[in-house]
Order: structure tokens, then C-alpha cells, then sequence
């Protein structure tokens, strides 16, 4: 299998590229090494197509977002190629005639004597659930309520409770304009002026929407939160959004999840972090302690002569892996308090200890402090 290489650099572009960028950069390539362009060159068809890919990926907001972070490994289960939303955003000759010719809604497939600009797809809408780390690690359910457009429910979004068919376009709600070019015929197809791109012109208005057929609703929407997921991560639900024209689909609603910190437990990835604090004679003499788990609590053994950074995994306590199985570990950081206070015979015993200790009481293993703090984190 060829090794694949970077999108950003496919591009030729940085990793801070804009989506303007994205699109103007794949644009000019493509007329490029466009295999109709190079009919002597073997090798266009494979440009071409590294090109087109790369331009999937990184045109989708979640799809960049997948590669940014995983690169060519994404996981696989969501689009073409593993990558979230991947293979829905470019839609084959159409978008390809974009490329080479701009606007699609200005020339549509004209050289195939049609052309449509289409009714507009609905707005998408996005909120923000609160969830906290436990309820992140075992999956929970939110209420949300959202604020979205939708056809009026009594003249069910023609605008009127009385109506006739448009006789401009019809009843079809659009209308098609001919012209002549070097190209050959064009064809385009644009919603009717005169109905709004209802196809029926109103001759009683609606109350309900005052004629406009749709009204702004707060929905209530039940969400199902998958276990394992991160803060800042966000879930789609689709057709949830504002209503499209006539004939085109809604938008979607984007969910984004904000997972609180945890008074005991930090996450690192896939694994926790939890501080656990001794003081000098446990650390020195050893003891058992509790410590707190997703799973409740747990005891764990400090050996003796364990060291400040020292750290102790409980395998597969940690956070489970979104949508693959298995779980990431617990790490118990172990923090060694010094006395800060002494009475005159606390002092006097630890003077005496310090004048019958000598190297080899302090002689002990694990390497630096800083040596055992860098296997914590990733």
C-alpha cells in the first residue's frame, strides 16, 4: 500500500489554513492535474485523486478536526475513510465542476442542458450540556431545550389558510431561463419571484405565523451522552435544526459537551490522575490508604521508603475508550507533606534521627523526582 502523505501538505498548505483557503487552494490544483488537463501524464490521475481526497477531509469541520488529531489512523466507524462526516461533504462531478468553474448554483450541470440553485437547506443550531466527569466516564442523559424554526403547524408552512396556484411558475414553485453561450446552451432554474417558491400564491394569511409559514418554537429534545466522551466533543443530531425552503431537508442541531473537573480525579486521555498525599513517616514506614475510583473506593499499598512522584496504576481504572471497548488506568501520584511545625520535642526526635542516619538511609531507587513525574502524563 503507497504511504500516504499529509493532507495539509497535498495542499500545500499550513495546519492554521482557513476554509477559504482550503477551497481556493484544492480549486487551483485540481485544474492543474486534472487528468483531462495532463493526457500525457500517467501519474495525473493518482495527483488528482490524493487531491480530491485531502480536500474531504480537511473542507469538514469534523472530519479536520478526526485527522488533526489522529492523522491517517482515524478510528474506524464514521465516513469514507474512518473519518467523521467523511464522504459527505464532496459530491462527486458537481463538485469537481466547482473546482474548475466556481459557483455551482450559477451554472449547475448546464452542460448537460439543466441547471438548479435549489431550495436552501435549514440552519443548523448549537447548545452547550454541562455533564460532569463521572457522568462523562458511564454515559448519562440530557433534556436540552432548543430554540428552532419551524413550518407553521395550522397552514402547515404555505403561509396561508387560503391559497391558489401560482400562475407564474405553475404550482412547481421555480422557473427556468434559457441562454445561448460559446459553452452551448445554459439552463438554470431559480425559485419563482412571484410565489416565493411556494408554488401557491396566498389569498388568506395565516394568523398563526402571520403569513410567512414558520414559527420560532422551543423544542425539548432528550439526548443519549455516550460514555468515554471528552469535553470540548460535539454530538449531531440530524434534521434537528431550522426547517429548509420547500422540498430541502433541516439542519442539524450540534451538541457540546463541557465536562466539569472533578474534585479527586483528573483526566489525562484515556487514563485518571488522582493525588494522594502521606506524610514523611507513612511514606517512610509504608501504609495502606483508600482512594477514590470511578467504581467507589479502592486501597492501595505506599510501600516503605516510596518517594515524592512516586506512582502506583490500577490497570483499567481510568476512562472507558468512546466507542471501542476496554478502559484507560487510574494513576495515584503519590505527594509527600513535610512537617511544617514542630514542637521542641518533635525537633529534638528528628535531630537525633538525622545524627544516626548516614547516605545509605537515603540511598534508595526510582530515579529523579522529575524522571518519576514524566511517566504521569502523556
Amino acid at each position: 500500500m503507497a504511504t500516504k502523505h499529509d493532507y495539509y501538505e497535498v495542499l500545500g498548505l499550513s495546519r492554521e489554513a482557513s476554509e477559504a483557503e482550503i477551497k481556493k487552494s484544492y480549486r487551483r490544483l485540481a485544474r492543474s492535474h486534472h487528468p483531462d488537463a495532463n493526457p500525457n501524464d500517467p501519474g495525473a490521475e493518482e495527483r488528482f485523486k490524493e487531491l480530491t481526497e485531502a480536500y474531504e477531509v480537511l473542507s469538514n469541520a469534523d472530519s479536520r478536526r478526526a485527522y488533526d488529531t489522529y492523522g491517517h489512523q482515524v478510528p474506524r466507524g464514521g465516513g469514507a475513510g474512518g473519518y467523521p462526516g467523511g464522504g459527505e461533504q464532496f459530491g462527486g462531478f458537481e463538485d469537481i465542476f466547482e473546482a474548475f468553474f466556481g459557483d455551482r448554483s450559477s451554472f449547475g450541470s448546464s452542460f448537460f442542458g439543466s441547471g438548479s440553485r435549489g431550495p436552501s437547506r435549514g440552519g443548523d443550531v448549537e447548545v452547550e450540556v454541562d455533564i460532569s466527569l463521572r457522568e462523562a466516564a458511564f454515559g448519562t442523559e440530557r433534556e436540552v431545550n432548543v430554540q428552532v424554526v419551524k413550518n407553521c403547524s395550522v397552514c402547515d408552512g404555505v403561509g396561508g389558510t387560503e391559497s391558489h396556484t401560482c400562475g407564474t411558475c405553475g404550482g412547481a414553485g421555480a422557473v427556468r431561463s434559457v441562454r445561448e453561450s460559446i459553452l452551448g446552451q445554459m439552463v438554470t432554474t431559480q425559485p419563482c419571484s412571484a410565489c416565493g417558491g411556494r408554488g401557491r400564491i396566498i389569498d388568506v394569511s395565516c394568523e398563526n405565523c402571520r403569513g410567512s409559514g414558520r414559527i420560532s418554537e422551543i423544542e425539548t429534545r432528550n439526548l443519549r451522552i455516550p460514555e468515554g466522551i471528552e469535553d470540548g466533543m460535539r454530538l449531531r443530531v440530524s434534521g434537528a435544526g431550522h426547517v429548509g425552503e420547500a422540498g430541502a431537508p433541516s439542519g442539524d442541531l450540534y451538541v457540546t459537551i463541557k465536562v466539569s473537573e472533578d474534585e479527586d480525579l483528573m483526566r489525562d486521555g484515556e487514563d485518571l490522575v488522582h493525588r494522594l498525599t502521606v506524610n514523611v513517616v507513612e511514606a517512610a514506614l509504608g501504609t495502606e490508604r483508600e482512594i477514590p475510583t470511578l467504581n467507589g473506593a479502592s486501597e492501595v499499598r505506599i510501600e516503605p521508603g516510596t518517594q515524592p512522584g512516586a506512582t502506583l496504576r490500577l490497570r483499567g481504572e481510568g476512562m472507558p475508550r468512546l466507542r471501542r471497548r476496554g478502559r484507560g488506568d487510574l494513576k495515584v501520584v503519590v505527594d509527600v507533606l513535610v512537617p511544617t511545625r514542630l514542637s521542641e520535642e518533635q525537633r529534638e526526635l528528628l535531630e537525633k534521627f538525622d545524627a544516626a542516619s548516614g547516605h545509605e538511609t537515603y540511598n534508595g531507587t526510582g530515579g529523579s523526582f522529575f524522571d518519576r513525574l514524566r511517566g504521569v502524563f502523556r
